[in-house]
């Protein structure tokens, strides 16, 4: 299982920053954070401000080439990230687009600290960046990526809301999309 920092981060060496908080996974099962998924990456995340953090270590369940983890490994905990900065923007979105540059490898069993914000938003659409960083505090990954607002009723085709709506519970209403604009989800105008 990959190792992520919970108290203090060896490698890192520093606990949690102060006012800094742990965010509730998304679900026991997922891929990114969940604590009950023997294949994920078990990302405990932190928000500090308006931006949120993990450390990750990779395990040898994540291996690409020898020794190194798996890009998509790397691309699949950056886009669970983001999905933490929904606590912070309080509605819930889906990638829309992810883009992940790798500057160097990721070494498995390194701890990387990952940090990710909100650049700026237009409309639905909200624009995020990350960088991944090694316990030298080298850039290592960075991750781009926009996530598109939608109604909490979207998740009912897949499964239940209600397992979400932890993320969402101080939630304002998203803006309506302009008329003819349209839906990035769909693909199809808004009715």
């Amino acid at each position: 299982m990959a190792r992520s920092a919970t108290e203090t981060d060896p490698d890192h060496g520093s606990p949690p920053a102060a006012g800094a908080r742990e965010l509730t996974p998304h679900s026991d099962q997922c891929l990114g954070c969940g604590p009950g998924n023997p294949a994920g990456i078990a990302m405990r995340v932190f928000r500090e401000d308006d931006a949120v953090y993990c450390d990750v270590a990779f395990a040898d369940r994540h291996v690409g080439a020898p020794g190194l983890a798996h890009g998509g490994a790397v691309a699949t905990a950056c886009d669970d990230l983001f999905g933490f900065l929904l606590y912070v923007v309080g509605e819930p979105a889906v990638t829309g687009s992810l883009q992940v540059d790798y500057h160097s490898p990721a070494v498995l069993g390194t701890t990387y600290r990952i940090r990710a914000r909100l650049e700026r938003r237009d409309g639905r659409r909200l624009h995020m960046h990350a960088t991944g960083t090694d316990p030298s505090d080298r850039l290592c990954f960075e991750a781009r990526a926009v996530f598109i607002v939608v109604p909490l009723a979207h998740f009912q085709r897949y499964g239940s809301p209600e397992s979400i709506t932890h993320v969402f519970a101080n939630a304002s209403p998203a803006p309506a999309a302009d008329s003819n604009e349209p839906d990035p989800v769909k693909g199809q105008p808004p009715p």
